[in-house]
């Protein structure tokens, strides 16, 4: 396991610097890679969604190639992220593949222009005290589930929600005001 302490330093160094895009996304990048290396992970296989200062719209912060591919109504009864965002805890689904679910993202071609199916799905909420600002999602892509990898655990689900609580004081100093979708 990739040791998380200094990471959490580099964040520290980051929050004395200020708010900038620049410390935002390497931020983010940074969470992605971490949860990629502890998990056996592609970078595709992490997406982190923000919402909008209303709460009503949770949009792709990461990966990059998901930024412009549109919003998720918190509201919505078949997105993943909305329902762990509204239900404020985390979620695995192992059987991603046959429960009802917005299908449209898995479409947008990753990098190397490819499309993998997603097999199995673990989130959390991004939040600091009774605030939350959006969820990451841990996904496992693949032809086939046998492609995919290895059920996701509680203890998983356990090791993301104490982590990203960990990272969630830094990430929330450099968040975008009024986050909604591409930052220009």
């Amino acid at each position: 396991m990739k040791d998380i302490n200094a990471l959490l330093e580099k964040f520290r160094m980051i929050n004395v610097n200020g708010q900038s895009s620049s410390h935002y996304k390497a931020m983010l990048e940074d969470i992605a890679q971490f949860y990629c290396e502890n998990f056996g992970l592609d970078p595709d296989e992490v997406s982190i969604l923000l919402s909008d200062s209303d709460n009503m719209v949770l949009s792709f912060a990461y990966p990059e190639h998901l930024v412009n591919a549109g919003m998720i109504p918190v509201s919505s009864p078949d997105a993943f992220a909305a329902r762990v965002f509204k239900l404020n805890k985390g979620l695995i689904e192992n059987n991603f593949h046959q429960m009802k679910h917005l299908h449209l993202f898995e479409y947008v071609k990753g990098p190397g222009g490819s499309v993998r199916k997603i097999w199995k799905m673990m989130s959390t909420v991004l939040r600091q005290e009774e605030y939350k600002f959006g969820v990451i999602e841990i996904s496992r892509k693949g032809e086939t589930a046998q492609e995919a990898g290895e059920n996701f655990t509680q203890e998983n689900l356990v090791f993301l929600e104490k982590t990203i609580a960990e990272f969630v004081p830094y990430l929330g100093k450099v968040l975008p005001d009024n986050f909604r979708g591409k930052l220009v």
